[in-house]
């Protein structure tokens, strides 16, 4: 049997770093706020036809393999994939296709989308042995393997369960809040520019996590009131107020800025100024910080001015719509 598994991406717009373990503990108001969208992620996972395991990227063509899923581990771009056939340790070896729509290093949480989807094909071809939410942490704790430092939780809930939320990291588990959205005004409102800068998540979210933790008091501030952002976004989404959405989202951004240096680029700096000259109400960069992805809020009847100037600093426009299903499996035919 051949399984074919599809996950969104994310666009966050608030609290982003509190998904961190320990800062969400020493935290009052813990709180992320994210939206899956439809940049997707897939894994096609059929039978070996030759008895080796194989991981290869549809558009590019690259390929890995190995004749054990320990020995897949170990090569570049197939790490994760590897130590999941491990985890999983389906009977017989198995190739695996993988597509990601979204840019490479966007700070959307592709990758762990990914991750979600090659864990939730594989989790069905060996019998839906774990529950979806189960997904998340098995994913989570191989990223933390491969990458070999701390990673976030929140990139792993929309692709899972899809749709507009509030996480709220509290004590022995985790919560997910789903919201609802208007999503047709919500993407008239709020421009998704791709900074063309690859973000660096993992030394990013280990200079806060080191600042705050040695006592720094202007990164607990910004965490702080990151966390307060988070919760002011959540209500002023629950309301249907996107005005006030777009404003905290700024709000969030400031604060980002304030944790760590490399939150932030000239390069974003760039498009962020050039976006506001042209009307837009505020912006915040997606994920991590330092490159990828941000979010930019605009006006009725700013967007095509201020997409305009995104473009003229360097930055591009990603198309996007708000989905509201997550992790999906179909019978595929195998290639």
């Amino acid at each position: 049997m051949a399984l074919r598994a599809r996950s969104p991406s994310r666009i966050d717009l608030a609290g982003g770093t509190l998904d961190l373990w320990p800062l969400y503990l020493l935290i009052d108001e813990a709180a992320t706020v994210n939206l899956a969208i439809d940049l997707y992620t897939e894994a096609s996972i059929a039978p070996s036809t030759d008895g080796k395991w194989r991981v290869r990227e549809k558009v590019s063509g690259r390929e890995r393999e190995g004749a054990t899923p320990r020995e897949l581990s170990k090569l570049e771009g197939a790490e994760i994939a590897g130590r999941l056939l491990t985890f999983f340790s389906p009977r017989e070896p198995l190739s695996i296709v993988t597509h990601s729509d979204a840019p490479p290093q966007a700070g959307l949480g592709a990758s762990s989308s990914l991750g979600v989807s090659i864990a939730g094909a594989l989790n069905g071809l060996t019998g839906f042995r774990y529950h979806e939410r189960d997904l998340i942490e098995i994913v989570k704790d191989v990223e933390v393997e491969v990458l070999g430092t701390m990673t976030g939780a929140q990139d792993h809930y929309p692709p899972i369960y899809g749709g507009a939320m509030c996480l709220w990291w509290e004590k022995l588990r985790h919560r997910r809040e789903p919201l609802v959205v208007d999503a047709a005004a919500f993407e008239k409102r709020f421009v998704l520019a791709y900074s063309h800068q690859p973000h660096r998540s993992g030394a990013t979210n280990w200079e806060v996590v080191r600042r705050f933790l040695e006592g720094d008091a202007g990164t607990r501030r910004a965490l702080e009131k990151s966390g307060r952002t988070a919760v002011a976004v959540r209500n002023a989404l629950v309301a249907g107020d996107l005005d006030r959405v777009a404003i905290l989202i700024g709000e969030d951004w400031e604060a980002r800025r304030e944790m760590a240096p490399a939150v932030s680029s000239p390069e974003l700096e760039a498009i962020i100024a050039s976006a506001r000259k042209a009307g837009a109400l505020s912006a915040k960069v997606c994920g991590a910080g330092g490159g990828g992805c941000m979010v930019v809020g605009v006006p009725d009847g700013k967007r095509p001015a201020v997409e305009e100037a995104i473009g003229a600093a360097g930055g591009s426009v990603l198309p996007y719509h708000l989905v509201d299903q997550g992790l999906s499996l179909v019978l595929d035919d195998p290639e």
